[in-house]
């Protein structure tokens, strides 16, 4: 018998790699030699395409091993800036991901950017932390989307072009995802069942108001019995607020901040009111006795089918965070955002190798642990759970979860289970937007005002002069 052991939480996400996801041949499969005369084909020639990725991962590896084999005119290599910690837990059915060294991300994000501003920067660059709109305007940063346009041998369609939107500045794509995740909340159903909650349109004041309805204490001791929300640090908290509504106060086009704004204001004390009334827990309780579990990145379709069956006994739906976006819809994340570099003199030989992460093939490895932006690899990943404890199609014959002491059998996905994560995908349109040295301006000067050291008008007066500094260098 199998396990995966673990407590179910934001930094083990990506519970499964166990299953085996067969390429499918559709029209997102590309041949060796390149359809476009201008684009898709490589110079004459072996070429060494680089590529800078602060840790690399098994998806990346494969893709090197499989696009040489069939390119053999193309070398790829793969720079790496940071190895992978050792998790202590081996072997090929067990992926863990661990939230990266924030020591290890500076360092990249230093180190490649002053590559990038000498000339110096390698073919490919994995922008995770890196800020891609800066890089653009800069004219540091390859179009991909004239790429995508003039390459014949790739169909747009085969793709989820509202992601591929999502990510556009200035109405083209200079970093494309290659994986992402779903921002996601779990609800009690338990609690929930006869609650009418309009996930796709309500926002952070909705919330709150409900919350009210929620809380009560039998007891009399001064706690809820339940906290409508789980417990999430506030800089957190501020990141999911602020990450679904970055365009509302950052205008990185016109180089300009809105953080001292009564909107921004207004979510501060907000924020700060729901540890204040307790909606928010002072610290971690009872997964059981909250009403809403907020830590959640789902990261792949065995993610989404599994989850709900490990929190709340079992009795869990998914949820879309709060959002004052108006675009609403679920929000995703990328932790594989890829950008090719202008000054690269082999930038045919790149969109290649890019071209090719996007394939069907590579897009249905169980390696990429992410879902895919491709189409068809996103059903050939949701379509593999119907084989789940069954043995076939590496689907784990007997597998189970073990989750705080609780085995759970896995049984394969029915039809209805696979039309549901389909249907999630199909709707995601918010991009979580960060940028990494905004985030981090935003986390040390909001720790005051959650102590009470400031009031959200200094700490929103700081946080703007701050990140109007940032945006004009």
């Amino acid at each position: 018998m199998s396990r995966i052991l673990g407590k179910p939480c934001l930094a083990v996400i990506s519970i499964i790699s166990f299953l085996s996801l067969t390429a499918c041949s559709g029209s997102g499969a590309v041949s060796p030699a390149a359809n476009d005369a201008d684009v898709g084909s490589a110079g004459s020639g072996t070429k060494t395409v680089s590529l800078s990725v602060m840790t690399s991962d098994r998806f990346l590896e494969l893709a090197k091993q499989k696009f040489e084999e069939s390119h053999p005119n193309i070398n790829i290599d793969i720079k790496e800036y940071a190895a992978a910690p050792d998790t202590g837990m081996k072997g090929p059915n067990t992926t863990i991901i661990t939230k990266p060294d924030p020591k290890n991300t500076e360092k990249y994000v230093s180190t490649v950017g002053t590559e990038l501003m000498s000339g110096k920067a390698s073919d490919i660059i994995v922008m995770n932390g890196l800020p891609y709109k800066k890089y653009a305007d800069k004219k540091l940063l390859e179009n991909i989307s004239d790429l995508m346009s003039r390459d014949k041998s790739f169909q747009q369609s085969d793709y989820y072009t509202d992601i591929m939107d999502a990510m556009k500045y200035k109405g083209a794509l200079y970093t494309v995802p290659i994986r992402f995740g779903l921002n996601k909340w779990l609800g009690n159903q338990a609690l929930l069942a006869d609650k009418s909650i309009d996930d796709a349109n309500w926002t952070w004041q909705n919330f709150k108001s409900l919350a009210a309805e929620w809380m009560t204490d039998r007891n009399n001791d001064g706690k809820p019995d339940v906290y409508p929300l789980g417990y999430i640090e506030p800089n957190a908290l501020i990141a999911v607020m602020l990450g679904a509504n970055y365009a509302k106060f950052v205008d990185d086009a016109g180089k300009k901040a809105n953080f001292d704004s009564p909107e921004f204001m207004q979510m501060l004390k907000l924020a700060k009111s729901m540890y204040d009334e307790k909606i928010i827990p002072a610290d971690n309780t009872d997964n059981n006795n909250v009403v809403f579990n907020p830590k959640l990145n789902i990261m792949m379709a065995m993610d989404m089918y599994s989850m709900p069956k490990m929190f709340f006994d079992g009795k869990a739906a998914y949820y879309n965070p709060p959002s004052e976006n108006d675009s609403r819809g679920a929000s995703f994340t990328t932790n594989m955002p890829v950008s090719i570099n202008s000054k690269s003199a082999n930038k045919k030989e790149a969109w290649e190798f890019v071209k090719f992460l996007l394939t069907d093939e590579m897009q249905s490895v169980r390696e990429l642990n992410g879902f895919p932006v491709n189409r068809n690899g996103a059903k050939a990943q949701a379509e593999s759970l119907k084989t789940l404890g069954t043995g076939e199609g590496g689907g784990g014959k007997g597998m189970r979860l073990n989750v705080n002491g609780k085995e759970l059998a896995l049984q394969p996905a029915a039809d209805q289970d696979i039309a549901a994560i389909m249907n999630a995908l199909d709707n995601v349109k918010q991009y979580a937007e960060s940028d990494l040295k905004i985030s981090d301006i935003v986390s040390s000067e909001t720790g005051p005002f959650f102590q009470g050291q400031k009031t959200a008008e200094e700490a929103a007066k700081t946080i703007q002069n701050k990140v109007s500094i940032y945006l004009q260098e």
